[in-house]
Formats: C-alpha cells, sequence, structure tokens
C-alpha cells in the first residue's frame, strides 16, 4: 500500500469511497455522514488545500482521509475528560475505506502513516473524533494506539467523542 497527496483527478474515486462509507454508517443506525456531508466541494476544497490523501492498493484507490495541520477550533473545549497532549496537534477527519478493502490492515497503514508524518514534522499528537455510535472507527482507534479522552462539540452543536495519541 502506498499513500499520496490526492489530486483533482482522485476526485471521482474519493465520492464513491466516501459514499460507500456513508452507507455502511447509514445500517449501524447512526446520522453521521447522513445528510450529505462530506460534500463534494469540501473534499474538492480539502484536495486543492493540500489536506486529503489516498491511500492505494497497487493502482487503485482504496480508502482516503484528510489531515488539518493548523489545529481543529472545536477541539478547544473538551467535556468529560481532557486531552492527554498539550503540544501541537494533527487532526484527521472524513477516513473513508472502500467496503472492499476493510479488514485488510488499510487503518493500520493510515494510522502509521500519520503519526510518523506528525513526529516528523514535530507534532505532540494526533486527534481525531467520531459519532459515538461509530463502532468500527472507535474500535480501529483503540486497537491503533488511541486513546478516549472525552466529547467535543461540532460548530452545529452536535456532540462527538474525541481520541487522541501521543506521537
Amino acid at each position: 500500500m502506498t499513500i499520496r497527496l490526492a489530486e483533482k483527478k482522485d476526485l471521482d474515486k474519493i465520492m464513491q469511497i466516501i459514499a460507500d462509507a456513508r452507507e455502511s454508517i447509514g445500517r449501524l443506525g447512526i446520522d453521521q455522514w447522513q445528510y450529505g456531508y462530506p460534500t463534494r466541494d469540501s473534499v474538492k476544497d480539502d484536495v486543492s488545500l493540500g489536506r486529503t490523501y489516498v491511500i492505494l492498493d497497487g493502482e487503485d484507490i482504496c480508502a482516503t482521509f484528510a489531515l488539518i495541520l493548523s489545529g481543529e477550533p472545536t477541539y478547544k473545549k473538551i467535556y468529560c475528560g481532557a486531552w492527554i497532549g498539550d503540544g501541537e496537534y494533527v487532526t484527521i477527519h472524513k477516513v473513508a475505506i472502500d467496503s472492499s478493502h476493510r479488514g485488510r490492515g488499510v487503518s493500520s497503514e493510515m494510522v502509521r502513516y500519520i503519526v510518523d508524518l506528525a513526529a516528523d514534522n514535530g507534532y505532540a499528537s494526533v486527534r481525531v473524533d467520531t459519532h459515538q455510535g461509530n463502532l468500527p472507527m472507535r474500535r480501529m482507534l483503540e486497537k491503533n494506539g488511541f486513546e478516549y479522552c472525552g466529547t467535543i462539540h461540532l460548530l452545529d452543536g452536535q456532540s462527538r467523542v474525541a481520541y487522541e495519541r501521543l506521537v
């Protein structure tokens, strides 16, 4: 597997993978990603800003994620817990793995890449949030060394469970 920054030409495949993930999340009975987010425009913006990555299995894009290197405004306040790190951090967003590649170590490869990138660039930790009911994502995070830290609130007021891993 290889990981690289996404390019404009990858946008259709990225959106297919996100649609597949949206369907999987919906089958869990939770509302995360069920109302259009992430939108094509938001992903396109992330690609143009150099924040979207793709994971390739051979020549086939099998997963995508976004990295924010400038902090996350909704992480300034955490409820019912605390962040474990106090330095600068990388934030993971928009993780989606094509259903045909789940269970093949793609997420572990993604986490290794992100942790290495964070360490190489002087960040203290990696943070991420997800819907409380997104148990597959939560299990993946815990399996890959993330610790549950508490709850954050999105700009629209929805709550999400927050995780962090020191690098």
